[in-house]
């Protein structure tokens, strides 16, 4: 870890220093309402921004060798603390959302489709699915929208946008994962500082305990599955006579893209409930190859906290679109409040994937102590 915090200051130190040199190197993240942007980047001048990036590497390679050299102490902590809150501050957009949104309906609708395929002809419990999946693939055949002309042409009017707009996104989340580096990095301190194990964080409030986790990991589990719900759904009526919010409903490409947004939304609902259900910690059967085997900690706790951190940072500017919408009546805008709840959709999946963590964690490695993960039960 503090290897990773050192080489990302490094790079920004010298990231920062390149644009204070070349102010116009910098990626176009001004503009905030014709690309999605909402944060203080996109107001801030290219040499503000520079001289901000390079403090916060700065402290944060200050906090890393003070980490590395010294005996950890309170100081460090809130060091690499302040850090992370800097760059969680100034990389609060939407674009980072909008970005891992796109990615999503892109990616996993596809790769679902073929690794289900593959995975269902070996599952006899799988293959009454993979039955209906055919069926819905047959209908979007029929309709036009999953014809491969209505393929081709969506991709090609997303390849100019993502192409033009994935420098100053992939910066953003650049910042993002420096500030998740941070935090992590500042909890591993303060827990060297008290006496607790640099692995397992023991000994810990009883809040932390296993049995204690999955109580409450259940209800926040709950909450952060029905995040998702509202936008996937409402996109769903895209495949009715009826749709809502759709534009232009002669175009079959972008039905497509909406109904591949709506899928993926979805779909993290059932991959977040999966936090609480046995095919959470075993690979279910219609997974080929990994099928029967645990399922690594790292793996649901890395991609549900990647999305967290993604939400919370979309708040301030989803909040503020909504706010602006109930000020001027605009109900649209008004309805981004209950359609996409960041804010309280990404501290329950942030709650829910850290009592998945604890409630898997076992007996520790390092020091021994806590008892093995609960038994999976079906």
């Amino acid at each position: 870890m503090l290897r990773v915090a050192a080489v990302w200051s490094a790079l920004h130190l010298a990231v920062a220093a390149w644009w204070l040199l070349d102010p116009a190197s910098r990626p176009g993240l001004q503009g905030g309402d014709e690309n999605g942007g909402s944060g203080l980047l996109t107001v801030l001048p290219p040499t503000t921004t520079a001289w901000l990036v390079l403090a916060l590497a700065a402290g944060g390679l200050a906090a890393t060798t003070a980490a590395a050299r010294r005996r950890p102490s309170t100081g460090t902590a809130v060091a690499a603390f302040a850090v992370a809150g800097g760059l969680g501050v100034l990389a609060a957009d939407l674009r980072a959302l909008v970005l891992l949104g796109y990615l999503c309906a892109i990616v996993a609708p596809a790769a679902f489709l073929v690794v289900f395929t593959i995975g269902a002809l070996r599952s006899r419990r799988a293959r009454p699915w993979l039955a209906a999946v055919v069926l819905v693939v047959g209908a979007g055949l029929a309709s036009g929208v999953l014809e491969p002309s209505t393929i081709g042409r969506l991709a090609e009017q997303l390849r100019g946008p993502l192409a033009d707009e994935l420098p100053p996104r992939g910066h953003l989340a650049l910042l993002l994962a420096g500030a998740v580096l941070f935090a992590v990095l500042g909890v591993l301190v303060r827990r060297a500082a008290v006496g607790a194990c640099d692995a397992c964080g023991r000994p810990g409030p009883a809040w932390t305990r296993p049995e204690a986790a999955a109580r409450w990991g259940r209800v926040a589990t709950l909450v952060a599955a029905a995040g998702p719900l509202p936008y996937g759904l409402l996109r769903m009526t895209w495949l009715t006579p009826w749709p809502v919010g759709l534009p232009d409903a002669s175009d079959p490409a972008l039905r497509l893209f909406g109904l591949s947004l709506g899928v993926a939304a979805l779909g993290g609902a059932v991959l977040t409930i999966g936090l609480i259900r046995p095919w959470g910690e075993v690979w279910p059967s219609w997974i080929p190859v990994l099928r029967g085997r645990p399922v690594p900690v790292r793996v649901p706790v890395l991609a549900g906290g990647l999305v967290a951190v993604v939400l919370l940072a979309a708040s301030p500017g989803m909040i503020g679109i909504g706010i602006a919408g109930l000020r001027s009546g605009d109900l649209f805008e008004a309805s981004f409040l209950l359609v996409f709840p960041t804010l309280p959709w990404g501290l329950a999946l942030g709650a829910a994937v850290t009592a998945y963590a604890l409630r898997r964690r076992g007996a520790c490695t390092a020091c021994g102590q806590g008892q093995p993960p609960l038994a999976v039960r079906s």
